[in-house]
């Protein structure tokens, strides 16, 4: 006989990640951030284009209003109803930030005005950066941007009579990206948001990849220096000429992040024998740029295994696929997670854009 039973999904195959995963870290988030009326205000018609331009309790009441879109408590509601996303990628990207954008605009009831099959026409022919930025005055009230390189982002932001958020400027800033890490972030330890957390709560985070030159980095850096309190310390972990851009180092310093380089901690010890003394002690690797040529897969192996249980991995960028294979089914994975969260992060910036505003 044969089963005429249609095949669906099985919600039984759940897969091994990070315990941030847990479907209640987003109520206690939430339980853990006092309501401030009013301070959501200070977005409604501006533009999001540096992390510079953010603060704690800002970051706060975005991640305590992406809490609750992520628990439904606001499904009912479709602010951006009638209103018009101009999304303008021109660095001809392929990346999930777009998608992230366009789901977190379509769960609000927008409507897409989508630049991706015309991008190859508006770069390689005349048309003027204020040309392009009249289209999207045009024809959406709130435009998405990404460019290739921080020159063409800021030389066009004047162009725009409505606001604009950066979805990454060469090598200059990521902001959204960075508020999903950090909601990511405080999900797993919501008592980090605490004036002063516990010392064992603190994190140790290591970085892999380059400041001076990572856009994701970069914001994160700048966003978790909002709370510097919630950090042991910050290890870069690749050995570079020239960690820091000008100035980027002192003015995380300066907001009270402890800043240490593998030079300085250990100046001629091996990389795994810095790993062994190193890894055991990490909460958080922050990996942007980890690739097969540099690592070896036995040093994978290792290096995973010295892991903290419940140390966590956020991934802009896994280009080792040995890494990835192992890390993807595994208790150090939170980059799915901060992908899925991403979302509702967008959805509470793009509703405090236009709270108050008919």
């Amino acid at each position: 006989m044969i089963d005429s039973t249609l095949p669906g999904p099985d919600s039984r195959v759940i897969r091994t990640e990070h315990p941030v995963a847990e479907p209640d870290r987003a109520r206690v988030l939430l339980e853990s951030i006092p309501d401030e009326p009013g301070t959501l205000a200070r977005l409604c018609g501006r533009h999001v284009i540096s992390s510079r331009h953010f603060d704690a309790p800002l970051l706060k009441q975005l991640m305590r209003l992406a809490a609750r879109y992520e628990l439904g408590e606001l499904e009912d509601t479709h602010p951006m109803r009638c209103k018009v996303l101009s999304n303008l990628f021109l660095d001809r990207s392929h990346c999930t930030g777009r998608l992230a954008f366009n789901a977190a605009w379509l769960r609000l009831g927008g409507s897409l005005l989508d630049f991706e099959s015309t991008v190859e026409q508006i770069t390689s022919r005349r048309y003027a950066g204020e040309e392009i930025a009249e289209l999207c005055n045009s024809f959406a009230d709130v435009t998405v941007l990404r460019t290739a390189d921080s020159e063409s982002f800021y030389g066009m932001l004047p162009n725009f009579r409505g606001p604009v958020i950066n979805a990454g400027d060469g090598t200059g800033e990521h902001p959204t990206h960075a508020m999903a890490d950090l909601y990511t972030l405080f999900k797993w330890r919501p008592i980090l948001l605490r004036d002063d957390p516990p010392a064992d709560q603190r994190l140790t985070i290591a970085i892999v990849g380059d400041p001076s030159r990572t856009r994701t980095i970069r914001s994160f850096l700048r966003m978790i220096a909002c709370f510097p309190e919630a950090v042991q310390q910050v290890v870069l972990m690749q050995r570079l000429d020239q960690g820091f851009a000008a100035g980027q180092r002192e003015e995380l310093e300066r907001a009270g992040l402890r800043i240490e380089t593998l030079t300085e901690l250990y100046p001629v010890a091996t990389d795994m024998d810095v790993a062994r003394k190193l890894i055991p002690a990490v909460d958080l690797m922050y990996v942007h740029q980890l690739q097969t040529v540099h690592v070896a897969r036995m040093q994978v192996v290792e290096s995973i295994a010295l892991f903290k249980p419940e140390a966590m991995v956020l991934s802009p960028e896994m280009q080792n696929a040995e890494a990835a294979h192992l890390l993807n089914d595994s208790p150090h994975n939170g980059y799915f997670t901060q992908a899925r969260g991403s979302v509702y992060v967008r959805m509470a910036v793009f509703a405090s854009l236009f709270a108050g505003r008919g």
